[in-house]
């Protein structure tokens, strides 16, 4: 008898038990929910349907997704012998829907359910932030909600009419859903719909800045505007409801505290934001020297004024007064009225726009105002006012009243206001209110000058022959305006003669009619050579032969004492001053004559310009 070899015996046991485990195996992949070929009436797949066949009337196949989302969906048949059940209740095909969860056995080849169980939907938790709800007025029907993960896609929740609304443990409604909300939603189905909402109390939410706007800009605002301190954050608009709180310092106020330029702190809540509590810094105070150049309204009690500051370049501000306005002059209090055009004034004020606490007016004093004339009003006639562009940029032009008192001045004379013109260059003294002026000083035009001599001359009319070769003489119109000066003096019309060398100056839009005449004087310096009359014969330092002609005008010095033609001898020292003559440029009419060199400025003006000649012609 054989026996067998123990390392065989053990080889075959071993491949006994391998060819067992394969084909274990093959009836378990037999037995796949991906092939359902030979299935076992025990095979069972859990998912969600995500497919009804046909989508309309009575399906006769669905489509599961598994709850291992790894593994591919399914196509599963039904039949008339399958078996609906939900909650442990048999129910119709007609139960099935969408989104359902759902556990069928499955029998036969291909796989048919014989058994399709429909589970409870499992709730899904959605926690993060309201980004819109739909529609966005009105009650809405769905919330997007963004999860706290950024990463992960924003999720549209249905809201139905049995969905319950929670905020701060009590229940509420779904007008407290908002936009920005934080909330954590329980919803299940599909599409996914919200069981319970939990509404995050809103968290406050703190601005400081500065109020730029008010809606409506005149009446109760509803809504301010506010400008963070950090610049580079864009305005925010914040609403202003019948519950928001003020205050000032700690202290309760109303609405009415708001104002333009107002620093504030702003505690704030909800989409859009509303105000809790507006916290309004007491307003800063500044201080405006200068002068007061115009009230509003210019009769009555003013409401307004406007100031031009002392500093250059200050821009003209213009300062409510309010009925808490304060008026201060000379220690003692007083009303608005003291305030006139021209005060110089101190002002406390604050505000947007700027309103004025305090007032200290100055005792009034002239004022003097430089600039260029602008405006005469009436522009026709004898003006009353007048208009004046202060000198330097930056300042408001100046109204200024002209009175009967009132005194004009050019070039030293006296004048009518009839020399004031738009466009005049004015220095004037002012005072009152309204501001009036008590002297005004008109520059002289800018002016056409013609120098020669006169040939003619009449109460009305001037004839001068130009210095100038081969010019035609021009004949000058006189007023009673025309100004006459003798050398740098004063004079009339009675110290203008023919043969004297004169200055006529002319307004370029006037040409022939004399704005003044000058009698221009020349110097004569020299030793007397004879006298013969009224004509002193003198030898100038170069040796040229001058002549002076005297008159009984004539003026003698002699030192320091008043002296006579008598004491003029040949060989004495002398200087003569007075108007030249016509054509003979080394003659004059002396007006004063000096003997000798003792107190004798024109003689030592002569000396000493002939000894600078001297040097430079011997270097």
């Amino acid at each position: 008898m054989k026996t067998r070899n123990p390392r065989v015996a053990k080889f075959g046991a071993v491949l006994a038990l391998s060819l067992a485990s394969a084909f274990a195996t093959s009836a378990v992949a037999m037995a796949s929910p991906v092939s359902h070929d030979r299935v076992q009436s025990n095979l069972v797949v859990r998912g969600t349907v995500t497919a009804l066949t046909p989508s309309s009337g009575t399906p006769t196949s669905l489509t599961v997704q598994p709850e291992n989302l790894a593994r591919p969906s399914e196509n599963i048949l039904l039949s008339s012998s399958t078996v609906y059940m939900k909650g442990g209740v048999a129910v119709t095909i007609a139960a099935l829907a969408l989104g359902e969860p759902v556990r069928i056995a499955l029998t036969g080849s291909p796989a048919t359910a014989a058994t399709v169980q429909i589970q409870a939907p499992r709730p899904v938790n959605v926690s993060g932030t309201v980004t819109m709800l739909t529609p966005s007025s009105g009650t809405p029907t769905s919330v997007t909600v963004q999860p706290r993960d950024s990463s992960t896609p924003a999720v549209v929740v249905a809201l139905a009419a049995n969905t319950m609304y929670y905020s701060g443990g009590s229940v509420t409604t779904v007008a407290s859903l908002v936009v920005g909300s934080s909330v954590q939603i329980k919803a299940s189905g599909t599409p996914l719909t919200a069981a319970a909402v939990y509404v995050a109390a809103p968290r406050p939410v703190f601005v400081n800045g500065t109020v730029t706007m008010l809606t409506p800009s005149s009446g109760t605002p509803t809504s301010l505007t506010v400008q963070p301190r950090d610049r580079n954050k864009a305005p925010l608009v914040i609403t202003l409801g019948a519950g928001t709180l003020y205050y000032v310092s700690g202290v309760t106020t109303t609405v009415t505290s708001l104002v333009l330029g107002s620093s504030v702190q702003v505690m704030a809540t909800g989409t859009p934001p509303t105000a809790i509590v507006v916290n309004i810094a007491a307003p800063r105070k500044f201080f405006i020297n200068g002068i007061v150049t115009a009230l509003t309204p210019t009769s009555g009690v003013p409401t307004s004024i406007t100031v031009v500051p002392h500093e250059d370049r200050g821009v003209a501000q213009n300062i409510l007064l309010g009925a808490n306005t304060v008026y201060q002059q000379g220690g003692a209090a007083v009303s608005a009225t003291a305030l006139m055009l021209g005060s110089r004034v101190r002002i406390e004020a604050s505000g947007s726009p700027a309103t004025a606490a305090t007032i200290y007016i100055a005792a009034p004093r002239a004022t003097s105002l430089s600039g260029v004339v602008t405006a005469l009003a009436p522009a026709a006639g004898t003006p009353t006012s007048v208009t004046v562009q202060p000198t330097g940029f930056f300042k408001a032009p100046v109204t200024v009243a002209l009175g009967v008192g009132t005194t004009y001045m050019q070039l030293k004379a006296t004048v009518t206001v009839a020399a004031l013109l738009v466009g005049s260059h004015v220095e004037l003294s002012a005072s009152g209110n309204p501001l009036t002026a008590t002297v005004v000083h008109i520059s002289a035009p800018a002016s056409d000058i013609t120098v020669g001599s006169v040939t003619s001359v009449t109460d009305t009319s001037l004839t001068v022959q130009p210095s100038t070769t081969g010019a035609a003489p021009i004949i000058f119109t006189l007023s009673s305006s025309t100004m006459y000066f003798s050398g740098r003096r004063v004079a009339t019309i009675a110290a203008v003669n023919n043969g004297d060398i004169v200055r006529v100056a002319a307004a370029s839009t006037a040409p022939t009619s004399a704005v003044y005449v000058a009698v221009e004087n020349m110097a004569i310096v020299g030793r007397v050579t004879g006298v013969v009359g009224n004509v002193i014969s003198v030898r100038g330092f170069y040796g040229a032969t001058l002549t002076v002609n005297v008159t009984t005008a004539t003026v003698y010095h002699l030192g320091d004492r008043s002296s006579s033609l008598s004491a003029v001898v040949p060989g004495q020292l002398i200087s003569a001053i007075g108007p030249a003559l016509s054509g003979v440029t080394r003659s004059i009419t002396a007006t004063k004559v000096w003997i000798g060199a003792r107190h004798n400025d024109i003689l030592h003006d002569a000396l000493m310009q002939h000894r600078d000649a001297e040097r430079r012609h011997h270097r």
